[in-house]
């Protein structure tokens, strides 16, 4: 007899309420040849920039290090003036030097106070670990130089490409695969992280390995593709923290739309489908915090005070909540001179208090001008307040003017593509929230940051995907029209219809 109790499992029937995700077959040879072609060609754009443009990641030298922003800021000279490690400064230099000295077993410690301090061992959680691993990794057998950092970081932008164009495939076909991977070679937003030494650039390849492993799982909901969901999402997390709201806000829908699209009537069968959809839920979301797990339980050991994925928050609270972006021409941005008095604990997580109670102290006392400022953070993050000027702070991200140029020509572009492609995928009746969440991630983080098209990375994988849709979805119609056309009868003189 039939099992009908509420343990069945769940079969997929005829008609459902909920589109199945096409659940498409191996990849062709010719399309892994196409594919493999365009990822030279996004090897080259990027290994071209690197050696014609970014051999050094940023403009740092010794003695600029000596008359640098932080220096004014600490009132301190740095010690190792002369052996400054590889002409790098700012974040590149925390993700370089850092990985270099987690690769000699000094751990996770601030590589600005070793180079300031003479040496000093300051435990430090500035940034989620994966990007520092992934360059200690190869540190270890002695790629320890910027130029090895960047070599490694094009690899990461390469394998980026190839996911891109199997995201594409799966939620299309082989030329929106093909397509959308072929503007994620050229898309400047996208290869320019690559030289930088930035953890923009092995976020940006989580993300994408991410959403197809998301999608793999609606097309195929089996107990191993849930599994390799959670691991992804957790290793996304270790790369930036603000994508930890991806468990929360989109694994639950995820779930529920695999479930749904199985069953004939979703309401009719709640009943059935909330124990499973609880279970499955719990589960992804546990392996994700599982592989998270040993980086926070290292912060919560380490520090004073509770530390989870990084100590980011206090600083960036601090240099985006002051006067000085609170109006004029730095309104929505960041300044560093707002860090002053800098804090010196001998503790990072009692500087991140001190830091973080400033700038919520700061936002308390100017809370009428609060949605101003958000609306400009908002603005400059999608390019649509002082685009020009974004543009011209970019250059403190250490890119080059002329890339942001043609990066941000080609975002102006892309992005009503872009459009045109959810519209596409909604008609197709598709799950769009884990490709438009990636929107709402990075509209949150600059509204309680501050605005910066770095932080648009998070979206960038969506934007290049939807927009191949797009453009294939106009090679479709423009076929078929032109297919139509070249069958229409014409009708002759005498009336009698004449087909060429």
């Amino acid at each position: 007899m039939e099992d009908k109790g509420p343990h069945a499992p769940i079969e997929r029937r005829a008609t459902t309420t909920i589109a199945p995700v096409p659940n498409p077959s191996r990849p062709s040879r010719r399309f892994l040849l196409a594919l493999a072609a365009i990822c030279v060609v996004g090897a080259a754009v990027r290994l071209g920039f690197v050696f014609f443009e970014k051999q050094d990641p940023s403009i740092c030298s010794p003695a600029q290090i000596e008359q640098s922003i932080l220096q004014q800021a600490t009132g301190k000279v740095p010690k190792f003036v002369g052996k400054a490690p590889d002409n790098i400064c700012g974040d590149a230099l925390v993700y370089h030097d850092g990985a270099n000295l987690l690769a000699q077993g000094e751990g996770f410690i601030s590589p600005i106070r070793w180079i300031y301090d003479d040496g000093v061992r300051f435990q430090s959680a500035d940034h989620p670990p994966l990007y520092i691993v992934y360059l200690a990794g190869w540190s270890v057998f002695g790629a320890d130089s910027v130029l090895a950092h960047q070599l490694a970081s094009v690899l990461l932008g390469v394998a980026t490409v190839a996911l891109v164009g199997l995201l594409g495939r799966r939620l299309v076909n082989d030329r929106a695969g093909l397509i959308a991977a072929f503007l994620a070679a050229v898309y400047t937003y996208i290869w320019v992280n690559d030289a930088l030494v930035m953890s923009e650039t092995i976020s940006i390849t989580a993300i994408a390995a991410l959403l197809l492993l998301t999608y793999r799982y609606l097309s195929e909901p089996t107990r191993w593709n849930l599994v390799w969901l959670g691991v992804i999402t957790g290793l996304t997390v270790l790369t930036r923290a603000e994508l930890a709201l991806y468990v929360p806000i989109v694994l639950p829908f995820v779930v529920w739309w695999a479930l749904g699209s199985r069953v004939r009537d979703v309401r009719a069968d709640f009943g059935r489908l909330w124990k499973p959809w609880l279970g499955r839920t719990i589960a992804v979301g546990a392996i994700s915090v599982a592989v998270t797990a040993p980086w926070v339980i290292r912060n919560l050991v380490t520090f004073e005070k509770p530390v989870t994925l990084s100590t980011g928050l206090g600083i960036t609270l601090t240099y985006a909540n002051c006067d000085a972006t609170y109006s004029g021409p730095a309104l929505g941005w960041w300044s560093f001179p707002c860090l002053e008095p800098v804090p010196n604990e001998p503790d990072q997580s009692l500087d991140e208090v001190i830091l973080r109670q400033r700038g919520v102290d700061y936002i308390k006392e100017h809370l009428g001008e609060v949605p101003k400022v958000v609306a400009a953070r908002v603005g400059r993050v999608w390019n649509v307040f002082r685009p020009f000027q974004q543009i011209e702070f970019d250059q403190y991200d250490d890119r080059p003017l002329w890339t942001s140029r043609l990066a941000l020509a080609q975002y102006y572009v892309l992005m009503p593509l872009a459009a045109v492609g959810a519209w596409a995928l909604h008609r197709r009746r598709q799950l769009l929230w884990p490709l438009l969440s990636m929107y709402a991630i990075v509209t949150f983080t600059a509204a309680t940051s501050y605005g910066s098209t770095r932080f648009r990375t998070t979206a960038e994988v969506a934007t290049v995907v939807l927009a191949g849709i797009a453009l294939d979805r106009i090679w479709h119609w423009l076929s078929a029209r032109r297919s139509t056309t070249e069958v229409t009868p014409v009708p002759s003189g005498n009336g009698v219809d004449v087909r060429t």
